[in-house]
């Protein structure tokens, strides 16, 4: 009984947990939007001004390669455009372009 008791109280502090992840990342501004914010250099208030400060940081210490695919798909160009302008291929564009987001997440 203890065993399907404790099973039963992991599983709702899992749910629970999950939850809370999904509301934190509904709250959150977009980072696709805050990326924007960032290369039109649109700040609204102080705040918002610190994080584009921060982000700013952040996309100056990746590497070379990153930076210009970053300013690539910030440009709204293709995947197939940037993988044409830097060399790499298509699919190489999406992971790494996913990785750079993740990185950049994880830093803010």
């Amino acid at each position: 009984f203890s065993t399907w008791m404790y099973r039963i109280a992991l599983n709702v502090a899992i749910s629970h947990l999950r939850h809370l992840e999904l509301r934190r990342r509904h709250d959150a501004v977009p980072l696709d939007d805050a990326l924007h914010d960032v290369a039109d250099g649109n700040a609204a208030d102080p705040e918002q001004e610190q994080r584009l400060r921060l982000l700013q940081g952040i996309i100056a210490r990746q590497p070379p390669l990153d930076r210009a695919l970053l300013l690539l798909y910030l440009e709204e160009r293709s995947q197939r455009e940037i993988a044409e302008i830097l060399g790499i291929t298509e699919s190489n564009v999406s992971t790494k372009i996913g990785r750079l987001k993740q990185r950049i997440r994880d830093e803010l």
